[in-house]
This record gives C-alpha cells, sequence and structure tokens, in this order.
C-alpha cells in the first residue's frame, strides 16, 4: 500500500505535467503562437517590482531579532514552506530595507547554487524582506498568475535560457539582469485560471493520498513494533 500510494503521487505530478502540455502546448515550440514576453515586461509598474536582496553587509546577522520583520531565504524557497525559519529584524531595519519586502502574489527565485528553486507568497504571510540570495517578481495580475509565472520559471524551456545567459553553461549564480531578459509565453488569464483551477483539483486528490500514506506508514511501523518490538 505504501508502495502504491508513492506510485499514485509521482502519476499526479505526470498528470499536471500533462494537462500544462495539453492546455499550452511546448513552450520551446509554441506551436499555439502564444505572445512571448520577457520577464520584466509581466512585472508590475511599480517601483522594485523586480529586486534582488539587500547586500550582505546590510543584513549582518548582528541585525538580527527574535521577533519582528520575516526574512524570507532560500531555505524556505527550497522547502517550499515559506512558514519555516525563524530569523527576523526590527521596525527600524525593516523600513531602511523594505525596498526588499514581499508582498501577497511575489514569486521568490532563488539565485545561488539551486536555480529552479521557486515559491510564491500565500495570501496570509508575515511581512518580511527576501536576504540577498534570492529575487523577487511582483506579476502584473492584469497579465499573468503568479502560480503560472512559477511554472513557467522552473520549466526545462527556462532553463535552457538560463544555460546561455550563464558562465560556462552552468547555473550556480544567476542575478536579477538575466531573469528579467528571459522570454516567456503568455497565454490568456482566462486559460491561466482555467489550468489553475484544475491543478488545485489534483492538488486536493494528492493530498489525500499524502494522508492516506502517512496512515499507512503509520500502521506499518506498528506492526514491526508487534512483530520485533
Amino acid at each position: 500500500m505504501v508502495n502504491y500510494n508513492q506510485e499514485l503521487l509521482k502519476k499526479y505530478d505526470e498528470l499536471q505535467q500533462s494537462l500544462f502540455l495539453e492546455m499550452f502546448g511546448d513552450p520551446v515550440l509554441n506551436e499555439m503562437g502564444w505572445e512571448v514576453r520577457k520577464v520584466e515586461n509581466v512585472a508590475t509598474s511599480k517601483k522594485h517590482s523586480i529586486k534582488a536582496g539587500p547586500f550582505g553587509s546590510s543584513l549582518k546577522k548582528e541585525f538580527y531579532v527574535k521577533k519582528g520583520y520575516k526574512i524570507y531565504g532560500q531555505e524556505q524557497v527550497i522547502k517550499n514552506d515559506l512558514t519555516f525559519g525563524d530569523y527576523y529584524i526590527d521596525e527600524e531595519k525593516y523600513k531602511e530595507l523594505e525596498s526588499c519586502s514581499v508582498n501577497s502574489g511575489d514569486v521568490l527565485v532563488s539565485l545561488v547554487g539551486t536555480y529552479g528553486k521557486v515559491a510564491v507568497i500565500p495570501e496570509h504571510f508575515e511581512a518580511g524582506i527576501i536576504n540577498p540570495r534570492l529575487m523577487k517578481i511582483s506579476p502584473n495580475f492584469d497579465l499573468i498568475r503568479s502560480d503560472f509565472l512559477k511554472k513557467i520559471l522552473q520549466s526545462d524551456y527556462v532553463k535552457t535560457q538560463m544555460k546561455s545567459y550563464t558562465r560556462g553553461g552552468t547555473m550556480d549564480i544567476i542575478n536579477v539582469g538575466i531573469v528579467k531578459k528571459l522570454n516567456i509565453p503568455l497565454p490568456p488569464l482566462s486559460l491561466q485560471n482555467e489550468f489553475a483551477s484544475r491543478i488545485a483539483s489534483i492538488e486536493l486528490q494528492k493530498e489525500q493520498v499524502k494522508e492516506a500514506l502517512v496512515k499507512s506508514e503509520e500502521v506499518f511501523e506498528g506492526l514491526l513494533q508487534e512483530r520485533f518490538g
């Protein structure tokens, strides 16, 4: 049962990818003829809509406090869990670094060593800033959904572009200038919304399988304890 549930989770991931290709086609071929824009042209026109975290000297550990404004870093993005972590700064420091603050719907991209790790600031979140290893993109919601932008930024299509921009074809370190110039397909917002709705349904089913997997593992551990404990 445990193996069955694990395989089922993989199938759901494959289903999501198949759904993307069915609705939007291969981004490389763009056989559906979607408009293509650069990342900088799908961000909001507000100041600091695309921004990397502050220089390290502006955010030394000596500025950290126990509670206040959260510092979002790679660890949250890699885990895809923005509640993780307990680094904070006080209000004075936050105001100084407010250009690096995050808002609901912002897309966070890891810049060092782990490109392809992307997260979206949810509707409910702790006010805070990004650290120097992240950048944020504040999308123009009249053009693009945050979750769709995340999906595209994680795609092989974008990773191939990244390799052409980075030295030696490696992606150990990227920067805001590179990400701004990435080309992305821009299907109609109505289609993006439909995709998001269908993905939400798949994710709900995945959660149910995950719960069943946890229960199966608990039962298995219980049987082991009875047999060998």
